[in-house]
């Protein structure tokens, strides 16, 4: 390699362009494309947009009181006699394995959370049995959606559906669980039942 007297390098006789002008460079070269740069815009734009609309997902360990949500249940149906929201164990089901999507409480929605709470059972603990969980959470649940609603149940168009951990979450030691407002009809909801009254 050619060398000066001094001990520089050819290539160390001129200054490198920083990374601000390189930039620079490559930009100025890019207006020359006017195609590209639409393309790029429209990439990075689309992406912008997604990430701001896509609903936020939340664990049944994250939810709080006050949460409106939608559950997506296998066996939602989309119209006729059946249940739009799903039947209550496939809510559970789909709560628990794949989480729920947070929604506005004053667009529809298929439940909100009236509380939650920690079964005691340790982590090694064998499994109980929903139908046992249930039944155990079942009248605090009764009592903390009347509060929610202001309403006693008893002839509210609001029912209570008590999540407890599946066999598989128990397994992965998840002991939180939700009292769950839904309406009795198995409808979604289009406004917020906390305070309603109904």
């Amino acid at each position: 390699m050619t060398t000066r007297g001094d001990g520089l390098r050819e290539r160390d006789r001129y200054r490198r362009a920083s990374i601000a002008e390189q930039l620079g460079g490559e930009l100025h070269a890019l207006r020359g494309h006017p195609g590209i740069i639409l393309v790029a815009v429209l990439v990075l734009g689309g992406g912008a947009v997604l990430a701001v609309l896509r609903p936020q997902v939340v664990q049944v360990t994250a939810l709080a009181a006050g949460d409106c949500l939608y559950v997506h249940a296998a066996d939602a149906q989309a119209d006729g006699p059946g249940r739009q929201i799903g039947t209550d164990t496939a809510i559970v089901d789909g709560l628990y394995a794949a989480g729920a999507e947070r929604a506005s409480c004053g667009l529809s929605h298929s439940h909100e959370v009236a509380a939650t709470f920690v079964l005691e059972e340790n982590a090694v603990a064998s499994y109980p049995g929903a139908g046992v969980l249930d039944e155990r959470q079942l009248a605090a649940c009764e009592a903390a959606v009347a509060a929610y609603v202001g309403h006693p149940l008893e002839g509210s168009a609001f029912g209570v559906l008590v999540a407890v951990p599946t066999e598989d979450a128990w397994t992965d030691a998840i002991r939180t669980g939700a009292c769950l407002v839904e309406r009795r009809d198995g409808r979604f909801m289009d406004q917020r039942a906390r305070g309603s009254r109904g």
